[in-house]
């Protein structure tokens, strides 16, 4: 990581003469090597990453797009920062180099806004307004104020290309720049001051995330989100570079990322599922459950014998101080509760995180190339 700021600092302060195809082929080499890193990190997080064991809403393997979820989040607050800080550099200096970076990483900073918005929209029509339900946006504090940071950088290059002068063009969208940041502490505060937020608090998410089990992944995952954003931005900023045969290297990861996700979410195209809503233990094991399926259908499950619960513990203090079998809330296929056997599935919106993150990095990098020869 030290490396990639290094490298990007070092973007900034030479960008003014144009770039250097070498340094741009270091940049491209990089973001090859981190989206790789990446791609393993979400796959592995995605399929195996640990969740809140009792969460208040929704199946819990959906908490696995915390991994996804907020790293996109942070990325593109990050980049708004950035774009920011050079919009003032710029209307200090009058150097192009700032105003290059300010298109570049708001250009760069929509699509992980983009991101943050379908991953986050998807995860609450789980976690936030309850099972069965559907509703993907429900006008959340949280959910509106990302909406309307979006919405903010969207008008900055609307501003950008309908005004003809170059020189004015620049003043007066660096100018509405540095007002669009107010959006961004409003995306921090809106939960807290709107009471109703059902968006977890930083406090209750940090909880999760300091867990032994949980934080040093989380941190990998947010680094090399970060780094894959960063470096897209240092590219946009540069000029006279072409992704050559990176382009199609970048296409292969995402279509990895996305064959990932469609294997994660097979589920639901091959087998019946259900909502564990109550279940008896036994000895440690699962003697008896009551699935919902999906179509809202109720199924009464008793086994023969005691068996070992997928999740663990096999109990779990909810919220509320009750205990219960940790196995309820889950997504579970229904057919081979029939033989005994209880196999979990993971909520498709970490499916559709995974997919995304893929898809973004290839967008950033299209976007640091179409910019780059602007």
């Amino acid at each position: 990581m030290r490396t990639v700021i290094l490298i990007f600092l070092d973007c900034l302060a030479e960008a003014e003469d144009g770039g250097s195809m070498a340094r741009a082929r270091v940049l491209l080499a990089l973001f090859v090597v981190v989206l790789v890193v990446d791609l393993a990190l979400s796959v592995y997080l995605a399929f195996r990453g640990a969740f809140p064991a009792a969460p208040p809403l929704g199946s819990p393997t959906a908490y696995r797009n915390i991994y996804l979820h907020i790293p996109m989040a942070w990325a593109s607050l990050a980049l708004f920062t950035v774009s920011f800080v050079s919009a003032i550099l710029y209307l200090a200096t009058g150097r192009e180099v700032y105003d290059r970076l300010v298109r570049a990483s708001a250009a760069v900073g929509l699509v992980y806004a983009a991101g943050t918005l379908v991953t986050g929209s998807a995860w609450a029509a789980e976690s936030w307004v309850g099972q069965h339900i559907g509703f993907s946006w429900t006008w959340d504090p949280r959910e509106t104020s990302v909406l309307l940071l979006f919405l903010a950088y969207l008008v900055y290059f609307i501003i950008r290309a309908s005004i003809p002068d170059p020189d004015r063009a620049a003043t007066l969208s660096n100018v509405y720049a540095v007002a669009a940041y107010a959006m961004v502490p409003v995306v921090f505060l809106a939960p807290s001051v709107a009471h109703a937020s059902l968006h977890p608090s930083f406090e209750q998410a940090a909880a999760f995330m300091r867990r032994p089990s949980v934080a040093p992944l989380f941190a990998a995952k947010v680094l090399t989100v970060m780094a894959t954003a960063f470096l897209a931005v240092a590219l946009a900023a540069s000029r006279g570079w072409k992704a050559g045969i990176v382009r199609y290297v970048v296409a292969g990861l995402a279509a990895a990322y996305i064959i990932a996700a469609v294997v994660l979410a097979s589920p639901y195209f091959t087998a019946s599922l259900g909502y564990v809503k109550a279940a008896s233990l036994e000895d440690g094991g699962i003697v008896s459950l009551k699935v919902e399926t999906l179509s809202g259908r109720m199924i009464d499950v008793e086994f023969r014998h005691p068996v070992p619960s997928p999740v663990k513990p096999p109990v779990v203090r909810a919220p509320g101080g009750v205990t219960r079998p940790s196995i309820v809330g889950h997504i579970v296929e229904v057919g081979p509760l029939r033989e005994g056997r209880i196999i979990v599935v993971t909520h498709w919106s970490v499916a559709l995180s995974l997919a995304l993150t893929g898809v973004e990095a290839l967008a950033a990098l299209l976007i640091a190339e179409r910019m780059a020869r602007g």
